[in-house]
């Protein structure tokens, strides 16, 4: 049977002998417990310290195959990278979540690596202006980016917390390429505003969704590049609208990964 709930002469909710207290600090605590499990959940640290920490961690040598470039240049690039993944793991750790807290101490193999697999791809390519859509907390568009691809990038992102972080860290970190993040679903944004040359897309909408709303912004004989898991193919072939606006040319897979990237040539 349950407990009837009553008040003391205080105001505080009583549950049999138990004082549930009311107010901030209730929230409080609900803020550090663990609802399916009822435990305490410990607040990571977000000391500059326990980051690099979690930096030195990560295989960043991995990093070097992917990157076009002289050996001079990509040790400034590898350097460049690491700023980016410390600024995110400190707002991650005291802001809000960009990635998942099981994701910090892989960030470089799930995140980093993946968004740099096709670097050298599309490097080959030459092109000059990319649209990034849902560019999260920054992959790939900014990996790539400081990597030398591309002149200018336009990162969209609806969800204000990313945008802040995006624009905050744009602020912060060096990167010869302009990059402009624009707060927005992509569905919304002028197409006469942004007309491009590449298109980047990492775990967004469905492929023929994603491809559609592309065709608006990606010049004729222009490249999109998306990043798809294990069920890629039944994307392709679930709904070949996308085949009135795109060509797929090729896709390769990641080492060590269930996600591959393709590239679709604008007709």
């Amino acid at each position: 049977m349950r407990r009837a709930r009553t008040r003391d002469s205080r105001g505080k909710a009583r549950t049999g002998s138990r004082v549930v207290r009311r107010g901030r600090s209730e929230t409080a605590t609900r803020r550090t417990i663990d609802r399916r499990r009822g435990v305490a959940i410990k607040p990571r640290d977000a000391s500059p310290a326990a980051i690099e920490r979690t930096l030195d961690s990560q295989d960043w040598k991995s990093l070097v195959p992917l990157l076009p470039g002289s050996p001079a240049s990509i040790d400034e690039v590898v350097s460049r990278l690491r700023g980016h993944c410390r600024a995110l793991l400190a707002w991650n750790r005291s802001v809000s979540n960009l990635i998942s807290k099981n994701d910090e101490a892989r960030i470089v193999a799930r995140h980093v690596s993946e968004s740099l697999a096709p670097a050298r791809w599309m490097a080959e390519l030459g092109i000059d202006e990319w649209l990034d859509f849902g560019s999260g907390a920054g992959f790939p568009a900014l990996p790539l980016g400081i990597a030398g691809i591309g002149k200018r990038w336009t990162l969209v992102e609806s969800r204000r917390p990313k945008i802040l972080f995006l624009r905050k860290l744009l602020s912060e970190i060096v990167i010869d390429a302009k990059m402009e993040v624009v707060g927005a679903r992509l569905e919304s944004v002028s197409s006469d505003s942004y007309q491009v040359g590449g298109f980047t897309a990492r775990a967004t909408k469905r492929l023929s969704t994603t491809l559609a709303i592309a065709s608006a912004f990606v010049r004729s004989g222009g490249s999109a590049f998306l990043w798809k898991g294990s069920r890629w193919a039944e994307e392709i072939e679930g709904d070949r609208a996308w085949s009135s606006w795109w060509r797929l040319t090729e896709r390769r897979g990641i080492t060590d990964s269930l996600i591959s990237v393709a590239r679709f040539e604008r007709i």
